[in-house]
């Protein structure tokens, strides 16, 4: 078996149909041989059939008795006997027959047997087809007439014919086995040269497209899946590229701070409030980053929900006083009973990073609001800032998206708070998009399944 999955296909497939063409051809020969001997052997015995029926004939009128019936019918080059009733030879064709019958039939009057033998005394070797007609003469006396044609003629077709056959058969098997190969080699031909095309793609470091095959067959549509596959491997290596560069230099720039002050600290040994609240800072700075990434990761790498009953309304409330309690900005709150199935922490994260984004861009106040809309329940967050651009309301989901300078890092946003939301939204079946409100301030909307998430694990 291991030796079996070391061959190739093209291999594989020529041996498998190779042997399936030799046993159908072999079973073609066979049948055909078999059909041919019943066919001649059927021939003979007709023949012999008739010559007994007209010997039979001939003594049963009375035209000649049973001793002198041969001599008016010809043989035939058939061997022919008149048994009497008590099994004694009265007539034959041939002296060497006048000892014994030729057979065991005993057929009664009108009954006709037939039989194949080996070999007849005297024909050694020689197989034939033997008839036994029985009959009576105008007298009563019972008589049985035996005509054996011999077979040899009809043996010596079907060995000619058999090894005919069978070098035709291999001829035959041949071209085939070269017509196969031929097949397969044009058939996977565009299979190699996709290969290659492939290994070429993966030496240049995975960028570059197969060249589609015209013809519009199983192997074209293999050719355009693999390039969508390679469009998809593409984006995703430049999103991970793009991604650890942007997180290195989001922990650059900390880090950078972090050094600067134990250098300092390092020349002016002693207390120092504001280097420590500094480096406290950009503390807190790295810790927030680093757990957004790690959140980001777990929920990339299919992280499990905990599926339960939430009160989407009461997480919107208990945001509403954990905002008021900061006291940084004026927040209203539009709620109605809204309950889905869902993952209630990670939920309260998507909805609190949503807060946080629209309290670092507000120029005034925050204002939520819940309800539930058929199969579905909406939750907008709104700040009275400019909204998003429409150029640049998909992008602002991206990682570490920076759209515009009030958006960048030093607003207190590590970039991956809108990802996240996004993340976590989809893992329960809905969708978050950048809008408007009809005063034309800042939203962001939420769109959540009522029922279990389709593709959710709990």
């Amino acid at each position: 078996m291991r030796r079996w999955n070391a061959w190739s296909l093209r291999r594989r497939v020529l041996v498998v149909s190779a042997a399936a063409v030799t046993v159908a051809i072999a079973l073609g020969v066979v049948g055909f041989v078999v059909a041919l001997d019943r066919i001649l052997y059927s021939s003979a015995q007709d023949s012999a059939r008739n010559h007994a029926h007209e010997i039979s004939s001939t003594i049963a009128s009375g035209e000649q008795p049973a001793r002198t019936a041969l001599s008016d019918v010809t043989s035939k080059g058939s061997l022919v006997q008149v048994l009497d009733s008590g099994q004694h030879v009265v007539a034959s064709s041939e002296p060497a027959l006048e000892g014994r019958p030729i057979t065991r039939l005993r057929p009664g009057p009108g009954v006709v047997q037939v039989d194949q033998e080996a070999t007849l005394r005297g024909e050694v070797g020689e197989p034939h087809a033997l008839v036994a007609e029985g009959v009576t003469d105008p007298n009563g006396a019972a008589y049985v007439v035996v005509v054996a044609n011999p077979l040899d003629v009809e043996a010596t077709t079907i060995r000619t014919a058999t090894v005919l056959l069978a070098l035709g058969a291999v001829v035959l098997l041949l071209v085939l086995i070269v017509l196969i190969d031929r097949i397969l080699e044009q058939a996977l031909e565009p299979v190699e040269r996709i290969r290659e095309e492939v290994a070429r793609i993966t030496r240049v470091s995975g960028r570059g497209h197969l060249t589609v095959p015209p013809s519009g067959d199983e192997i074209a549509r293999l050719a355009e899946t693999m390039n969508v596959m390679l469009d998809r491997l593409e984006r995703a290596d430049a999103t991970t590229r793009r991604f650890i560069s942007d997180a290195s230099h989001e922990l650059r720039s900390p880090l950078a701070t972090i050094r600067t002050a134990m250098e300092v600290a390092a020349q002016h040994p002693g207390p120092d409030p504001e280097r420590d609240a500094v480096i406290s800072g950009e503390v807190l700075r790295m810790q927030h980053l680093v757990e957004d990434l790690l959140t980001l990761a777990k929920v990339d790498d299919g992280g499990r929900l905990t599926l339960e009953e939430v009160d989407l309304d009461d997480l919107v409330e208990a945001e509403v006083r954990r905002v008021r309690a900061m006291d940084t900005a004026p927040v209203t709150a539009a709620i109605t009973a809204a309950r889905i199935v869902g993952d209630r922490p990670k939920l309260a994260q998507a909805l609190r990073n949503l807060v946080d984004n629209a309290m670092r861009h507000t120029v005034g106040g925050v204002a939520l609001a819940v309800r539930p809309a058929g199969d579905v329940v909406v939750l907008t967050v709104d700040n009275d800032g400019k909204p998003v651009p429409l150029d640049q309301r998909e992008a602002v989901f991206e990682r570490f998206a920076r759209l515009e300078e009030s958006r960048e890092r030093d607003t207190g946003g590590s970039g991956l708070g809108l990802a996240i939301v996004r993340t976590i939204v989809e893992a329960h079946g809905g969708s978050v998009e950048a809008t408007q409100t009809p005063q034309g301030q800042c939203r962001f909307e939420v769109t959540l399944p009522r029922e279990r998430p389709p593709l959710a694990h709990s």
